[in-house]
């Protein structure tokens, strides 16, 4: 009896540590998405770069501290999920203007946000399922 009650402590004990590790990760890498998407945008905003550029790194600046919010509110894994689909819409879309109109400077700059990104994606477990 005693065996089993402290299995089962160690057990959720497991979890919970998982669940923590998950979270911190998460929080993290949500964190730096915010601060270097906000730098991408500032940096192109002051360079006078592309308006669709400008654009699209507002948007994903936008979406990314909306997502930190949900993370800072503890929303579950499936919530965050579900809410990351703005965030992966506008990554994708501003790849994708940065690959079409941008510098060498504007991608090596946007490899920090790149980084982030794939990071949350992991830590989420997250599939982004692109348009055809």
């Amino acid at each position: 009896m005693k065996l089993s009650i402290a299995l089962t402590a160690s057990a959720l004990l497991a979890v919970l540590t998982g669940c923590a590790t998950t979270h911190d990760s998460v929080a993290d890498a949500s964190y730096r998405l915010n601060r270097s998407a906000d730098a991408f945008y500032d940096e192109v905003h002051h360079q006078d770069r592309n308006n669709d550029v400008q654009h699209q790194a507002r948007q994903l600046a936008d979406a990314a501290n909306d997502f930190r919010h949900d993370v800072r509110e503890h929303r579950s894994k499936e919530e965050l999920r579900q809410r990351f689909d703005k965030v992966a819409k506008e990554y994708h879309d501003l790849r994708d203007e940065v690959g079409d109109h941008s510098s060498s400077t504007d991608h090596s700059s946007f490899d920090e946000v790149t980084a982030a990104y794939l990071d949350l994606e992991r830590d989420l477990e997250y599939r982004h399922v692109g348009s055809l």
